[in-house]
């Protein structure tokens, strides 16, 4: 009996004091923690930049192929990744399916969430936001300027039209005039000629 008694205070004790028998702490069980995946940064920015890559080294299969497959990918599962990885291929420049305008989108969309971003590719994003914007600022100013040189050549054509017309009008006006003065010159020669001769 008192061997009982001795068990039940020591059980008693152990309850109290906290103790741990068995992953049980009092009488919860202490949750286990399951460690934190970490996500190296340097690897999923290398990943990237290997598609980009890829893309801009590879030929028009290849090319072809990385842009079939991360398109797929995103539309299967637009989590933030793919969708970076999308936008990053529609961005780079040299292929026939290059859509800055589309890249400029998605990674509109991608950076509407940083949370969801690791802070590498938060860096890539934006950086390539910036020189999409300026690769579109200039692809604007050219259209421009085209569109004033074409309109600045058109106007100069014009006025070299009128100046042609009117030194053409001028020739035939010289032309007339050259006709007249013939005209009257033989007139004059004639009349020189039929007139009275001295013995």
């Amino acid at each position: 009996m008192r061997r009982d008694a001795l068990l039940v205070a020591g059980f008693a004790c152990l309850v109290v004091g906290g103790c741990s028998v068995d992953g049980w702490s009092g009488l919860k069980r202490t949750p286990e923690t399951k460690p934190t995946p970490v996500i190296d940064d340097s690897h999923v920015i290398s990943d990237y930049l290997t598609t980009l890559d890829r893309l801009g080294q590879g030929g028009i299969a290849e090319q072809a192929e990385i842009l079939d497959s991360t398109r797929s990918a995103y539309l299967t599962d637009p989590s933030t990744r793919n969708r970076l990885r999308y936008a990053f291929v529609l961005a780079v420049p040299g292929h026939s399916a290059t859509d800055p305008e589309g890249a400029r989108r998605l990674l509109g969309e991608a950076l509407a969430t940083p949370e969801t971003l690791l802070e590498s590719e938060r860096a890539l994003a934006q950086l390539m936001v910036r020189e999409i914007d300026a690769r579109l600022a200039l692809a604007q100013e050219n259209a421009a300027l085209k569109t004033e040189t074409t309109t600045g050549e058109r106007d100069r054509i014009a006025s070299l039209n009128r100046r042609l017309q009117q030194e053409t009008a001028e020739k035939e006006k010289l032309r007339r005039e050259l006709e007249e003065a013939l005209k009257k010159l033989e007139a004059i020669a004639t009349l020189e000629g039929s007139g009275p001769r001295n013995p």
